[in-house]
């Protein structure tokens, strides 16, 4: 009677942490969804973040990009992360990456068929390096952007200036 006992409070208590967890991942795989997801932001400030599990410097600044949206989100701030992982990371690498650093939201994963063309909807003079990080007004309108891992504080004060 007592190992039944215990065998539904554990069955419990793993739904309920299961349940306080809630994961998704999206793919993104067009121009016109990436439209979709900028129009769900609009009169927000916004970052928008590409990056990867196997990119050392995307895996270093992600803590800090999730403090940033935990301080802010508050006062409209969006985050928005766009894993260019490997296909086959997927559903194996990402998601454990994504729950280990506390992600309870919505994350996008990129499946444009060519490289070039999620770089093209970005910005024409990227040249697909990662991290890659843009920063949107509450207009929609990209007002900075940083090509390579950098800190809280330089975010931060970006931010900001847009709340």
């Amino acid at each position: 009677m007592k190992i039944k006992s215990i065998f539904f409070i554990l069955i419990i208590i793993f739904t309920f942490l299961k349940l306080s967890y809630s994961q998704e991942i999206k793919s993104i795989s067009s121009s016109a969804e990436l439209d979709s997801l900028f129009a769900n932001l609009k009169d927000k400030p916004a970052l928008v973040n590409l990056w990867a599990t196997w990119c050392a410097p995307c895996v270093k600044e992600f803590p800090d990009l999730i403090k940033l949206y935990r301080d802010y989100k508050e006062s409209g701030f969006e985050i928005v992360f766009i894993s260019v992982d490997e296909k086959e990371d997927k559903d194996t690498k990402l998601p454990a990456f994504l729950k280990k650093q506390g992600v309870d939201f919505v994350t996008y994963y990129n499946e444009f068929k060519k490289p070039e063309e999620i770089i093209d909807y970005f910005d024409k003079s990227w040249g697909g390096e990662i991290p890659a990080t843009y920063i949107y007004n509450k207009d929609g309108e990209m007002v900075k952007k940083f090509i390579g891992s950098q800190k809280y504080e330089t975010f931060e004060n970006e931010i900001k200036g847009l709340l």
